[in-house]
């Protein structure tokens, strides 16, 4: 009787081992799995750091040359009612507004 007991135990052991090892395994694996997901996230957010940076630095862009067309069709329209003037004064005109502010 003994023995049985003993042998009963040492199958209890054994089931209870295998179990653990089994647990252990499944652990390792939600483990790795989750390092991968993880260095996933982390390129991911790396990536969408860089879009936010490029889409900063393209409204940058976009606003300097919004100024310099300003700044080119101000310079033109100020060479045209230069023009105009030179014009006008060779024709043996002398009434000329003079340029309103804003360029046109």
């Amino acid at each position: 009787m003994a023995e049985d007991v003993q042998e009963d135990a040492a199958k209890v052991a054994s089931h209870t081992l295998a179990f653990l090892r089994s647990l252990d395994r499944k652990m390792d694996l939600v483990l790795e799995t989750q390092t991968r997901h993880t260095e996933r996230l982390g390129r991911l957010e790396r990536d969408v750091s860089e879009v936010r940076r490029d889409l900063t630095e393209i409204r940058s862009d976009i606003a300097l040359l919004e100024n310099k067309t300003l700044s080119a069709q101000t310079e033109i329209v100020s060479i045209l009612h230069r023009l105009e003037q030179a014009a006008m004064l060779s024709s043996g005109h002398s009434e000329v507004a003079p340029p309103t502010p804003g360029g046109t």
